[in-house]
């Protein structure tokens, strides 16, 4: 389910893992964003996704930038490059100021996202580790992401005059989605199966003001970073959805939601 709201979008797409069990997951999201003008960005690797899908897919999707050192590309077909910018796809292996090591492809599509397109939300695919492959510290870097978007986006002019509490950043996947919240989430029901949620803090100043629809509340529940005291929460049978709202000064939560099927 995506938001048709006006709100600034960007698309990113790491190298990390896809299910591709769920085609029609990444088609639908594809879609949205095209019809809606949100921009695609790959982070290198990230465009293994874009040829998989395209191998079995009538409709072409391509992204609208590709940005990193792309040395992802010795294992794709030697014409990639050239076919995406024939599909009309700007590639970016320089960007004064920020490509160097010191950023991963990952910090450059976020960075780009916010300074050149103006977004306010990022989506981001492709974050888990890859199964088999003891890709953890890729994982936490990339739930890192949403965090560095933040003190950019708070930075720029569309974030200053609000102290970055419009910032929205979600890790997209088939079965779940990973929220870094600001001030408040709205969590749609995804499936009539159970729906977890789950709520991790990195910092200890973080305090719930309510929330509804959930088994347990958390109205006013300090979320401590070292006991985990906020874990497996469940939306009440037939609820729609469920809120979170976060306490005036808190600082930003990661809130997990997944189904089952």
């Amino acid at each position: 389910m995506f938001c048709h709201d006006v709100m600034k979008s960007a698309l990113i797409f790491l190298n990390g893992h896809y299910d591709l069990r769920y085609p029609q997951f990444y088609k639908g999201a594809l879609t949205w964003a095209v019809e809606n003008r949100h921009p695609l960005i790959c982070a290198d690797g990230g465009i293994r996704l874009f040829t998989e899908l395209n191998q079995t897919n009538e409709v072409q999707f391509f992204p609208s930038l590709l940005i990193g050192d792309l040395d992802s590309f010795e294992e794709m077909p030697a014409d990639t490059v050239e076919q995406l910018e024939r599909s009309g796809t700007h590639i970016v292996r320089e960007w004064v100021g920020h490509v160097d090591k010191d950023d991963t492809d990952g910090q450059l599509a976020i960075a780009y996202a916010i300074v050149e397109y103006g977004c306010q939300r990022v989506l981001i695919y492709g974050g888990l580790p890859r199964p088999n492959g003891y890709e953890m510290d890729h994982f936490l870097g990339n739930l890192q992401l949403m965090r560095l978007g933040f003190q950019l986006f708070k930075e720029s002019p569309s974030g200053m005059h609000g102290n970055g509490r419009n910032w929205q950043a979600e890790m997209r996947d088939p079965l779940q989605t990973i929220h870094f919240v600001v001030s408040e989430v709205i969590l749609e029901r995804k499936n009539e199966g159970v729906q977890r949620v789950s709520l991790i803090s990195e910092t200890p100043n973080v305090t719930v003001e309510n929330s509804a629809n959930l088994r347990w509340s958390l109205d006013g529940l300090h979320v401590d970073p070292i006991r985990t005291n906020a874990l497996r929460n469940e939306f009440v049978t037939g609820a729609d959805q469920a809120t979170i709202r976060l306490a005036e000064g808190s600082d930003p939560v990661y809130v997990i939601h997944n189904w089952y099927e």
